[in-house]
């Protein structure tokens, strides 16, 4: 699985290449091409569709120069898949970046991207109470929230299409590849699902690569 997207992450960064070098030299004779200092707004529309945690996402991106930028997205998760026995979710994702286009047309991007994520999951279940060494006394039945708190390093290749005229709005597509660690568990006693299958989305503590792909829609405003 690792070897089938890390292929895919070096072809998306070799179709960049031939891309931008046929943009590069457009620009040589066509100078209008996005320079210097600049700010940009982003919808990663791709967040409503999430197959674990819906989410709504906004953010800016602050163009440094020609070449560099930085900036921030931000997104509110308002519903999840990611446990069946949760009937209700809430939580944010925080999404800090550096980016570096390798051409001055700005048309191909890498990034390194700091991943956070909190979801509290509201749940009604078997949950174990008095725990001693990771062993309850008992277990009552009620309505707790399963609290998960995940960070990560993202490292993302992407390219843009204009939408408009001007070439102001636009659309993203990026592929990356990254790990992420996670703390979770029950704000009150214990919740072990070992016994029922997929164990891991409950452990207290573990680590998974990650795959983040998407799109989004950006508008320079300057």
């Amino acid at each position: 699985m690792i070897k089938k997207y890390s292929a895919a992450f070096i072809l998306l960064f070799f179709s960049l290449s031939a891309i931008a070098q046929r943009q590069e030299r457009s620009i040589m004779v066509n100078e209008d091409a996005p320079s210097g200092k600049g700010l940009t707004a982003r919808f990663n529309y791709t967040g409503l569709i999430d197959p674990f945690d819906q989410n709504l996402s906004f953010g800016g991106e602050y163009k440094l120069n020609g070449h560099w930028s930085t900036g921030l997205d931000l997104a509110w998760i308002f519903t999840s898949l990611y446990l069946s026995e949760s009937k209700h979710a809430n939580g944010l994702i925080a999404r800090p970046f550096i980016r570096y286009y390798p051409w001055g047309n700005r048309k191909g991007f890498f990034e390194a991207v700091v991943h956070y994520k909190y979801v509290s999951y509201r749940i009604t279940d078997w949950v174990g109470q008095d725990v001693t060494n990771g062993v309850p006394a008992y277990e009552e039945y009620r309505a707790f929230h399963f609290n998960k708190n995940a960070f990560g390093l993202h490292l993302n290749a992407g390219t843009s299409a204009n939408l408009s005229r001007d070439k102001r709005l636009k659309m993203e597509f990026y592929l990356g590849l990254g790990m992420r660690f996670k703390t979770q568990g029950a704000d009150i006693g214990e919740y072990d699902r070992q016994r029922r299958g997929f164990g891991k989305l409950y452990d207290p503590n573990f680590s998974n690569i990650s795959l983040p792909m998407g799109a989004r829609l950006v508008y320079d405003i300057q």
